[in-house]
């Protein structure tokens, strides 16, 4: 029986086999080479804490941020010793995860084996995608959480019983222990009653799904409320409120004036990253009469969180789109498979699918060999190329200072502290070693502090510049300099004189 299935959906298997080798060939591309940006710096650093001291496992609480993907990252660490590279091959895993789950997604909405392989396909080769699963940040955990949810949320609306109402409501927690935007998952839980079947008995039916969607959604506030166990609970909404407006402040601060911009803003976002032939065969998803609750519910699951973070949204950035970018991708394999049947001439639909590729491969190919002209967002090439929030050149200068450090005893001095760079990768990669004496600079003086000089007679110190270009009159001599990006800004290496003498 399952030789005989084999047989018959060999061809599937093998573009599925495909897909996943061209998955992990595009995530693990050079991962270790990447350069470090300040969140997964951060996000390591609270990962190596935890790994530490189970005490401080809900670290990530002191800056607001919910712990579930320290957690793995800190489990990964006793297998990887390189917390960077750890947190990476979470979010890789991730998005390993994000593809299964399209898979099942597309299959439980359209059952057409081949729209959820295309959906596949165009995962694998989205271009937010891969840029964020190969960073060691959250929105590949909170990605794959969006798609079981829904995946899971169309079945308990199907057929509602225990089984999937605890599945589902172990994935609603785990969504909302990851970031504070996993409530959004819980408010558009109704939206799938646009699935409904419902003739008969229909308020039996739809009291029978209230009330196992509550057990769901009471499950996940059980396994949140953990988080009540840190005296730091209440920085989350704190620090929610740096990025988005409470309920009350919306006429204060003027929140509907920037409404219709912060929509088009997000929407622009996502067509660059889907990019515009691929934006365009979403809507084409939509000429076919077939099947429009799904199509809608997808469409849901996109549009009313964008019209809710372009209203409440203070603070906003390119990744905080992608998790709900992802329900485009089945539309846009519905889209493609509408086309092959619209389309008289078969030229013109091959000639959409190359078209389509070219650009998709043309901006993955620029991601992972130029970013810095990568055909993103420019706010995107700011923060992860070209910006001070990027450490271009640290793992060269941490390879040379740990040769140095085996030598002898070292100092090193950063331009930044905790939760910056350079001094967060510092502190992560010499925070054991007992040759190394670290030094951070909050605020940057003019002159060389007297006790640097004092200890630089007697073993050598380092100093590492972020955003300083000019080092002006310090008595020091560079060792290492990297250029970042296409800017015109610098992270350096310098060493104190031997010569220089403390005032």
């Amino acid at each position: 029986m399952i030789k005989k299935t084999l047989l018959r959906y060999r061809f599937e298997i093998l573009i599925l086999l495909f897909a996943f080798f061209l998955f992990f060939f595009l995530r693990l591309y050079h991962l270790k080479l990447l350069p470090i940006f300040v969140d997964e710096a951060i996000y390591s650093r609270w990962a190596q804490f935890g790994k530490y001291n189970p005490s401080l496992r809900l670290m990530s609480l002191e800056d607001g941020k919910q712990p579930l993907y320290v957690w793995l990252v800190s489990l990964l660490m006793q297998y990887v010793y390189n917390p960077p590279i750890a947190g990476r091959l979470v979010s890789v895993a991730a998005g390993f995860g994000t593809m299964v789950g399209l898979f099942l997604l597309s299959f439980e909405l359209f059952k057409n084996r081949w729209i959820s392989i295309i959906s596949v396909l165009l995962y694998v080769l989205y271009p937010a995608a891969l840029l964020l699963n190969r960073m060691a940040i959250y929105e590949s955990l909170v990605g794959m959480f969006c798609v079981f949810i829904l995946y899971l949320a169309i079945l308990l609306v199907k057929k509602a019983n225990f089984a999937t109402s605890f599945l589902l409501g172990l994935l609603l927690g785990a969504g909302i222990l990851t970031k504070s935007s996993g409530f959004i998952t819980i408010y558009m839980l109704p939206t799938t009653l646009i699935l409904s079947t419902l003739k008969e008995k229909r308020t039996k039916q739809l009291i029978k799904w209230v009330f196992f969607t509550a057990v769901a959604v009471g499950l996940s506030l059980l396994y949140y409320s953990v988080l009540l166990l840190s005296d730091n609970y209440h920085m989350i909404s704190e620090k929610d409120s740096v990025f988005t407006y409470r309920l009350y402040e919306l006429i204060p601060y003027h929140a509907f004036q920037t409404w219709t911009p912060n929509i088009l803003k997000l929407l622009y976002w996502t067509t660059i990253y889907l990019t515009y032939p691929l934006a365009l065969v979403v809507f084409f998803s939509f000429i076919g009469k077939g099947q429009r609750k799904e199509k809608l519910l997808l469409l849901f699951w996109f549009i009313i969180p964008v019209v809710g973070i372009g209203l409440f949204g203070r603070l906003l950035t390119a990744r905080y789109i992608f998790p709900l970018s992802i329900f485009l991708l089945p539309l846009a394999a519905v889209g493609f498979w509408e086309l092959y049947y619209f389309l008289k001439s078969k030229l013109k639909y091959f000639f959409i699918i190359i078209a389509c590729a070219s650009f998709l491969i043309f901006s993955d190919y620029k991601i992972l060999a130029d970013m810095p002209r990568a055909p993103i967002p420019k706010e995107d090439i700011e923060q992860y190329s070209n910006g001070f929030s990027m450490g271009e050149g640290l793992r060269e200068i941490v390879a040379y200072l740990k040769e140095q450090a085996i030598k002898e005893q070292i100092i090193i001095a950063s331009e930044g502290t905790y939760g910056g760079l350079p001094a967060t990768v510092i502190e992560i990669y010499f925070v054991n070693n007992a040759n190394v004496k670290q030094h951070s600079f909050d605020i940057l003086p003019k002159q060389l502090p007297d006790y640097l000089l004092e200890k630089n007679q007697t073993k050598p110190v380092y100093i590492i510049f972020n955003q300083t270009q000019d080092v002006g009159d310090w008595p020091v001599e560079p060792v290492l300099r990297f250029k970042r990006g296409a800017s015109d800004n610098y992270l350096s290496l310098y060493r104190v004189k031997k010569t220089a003498l403390p005032n």
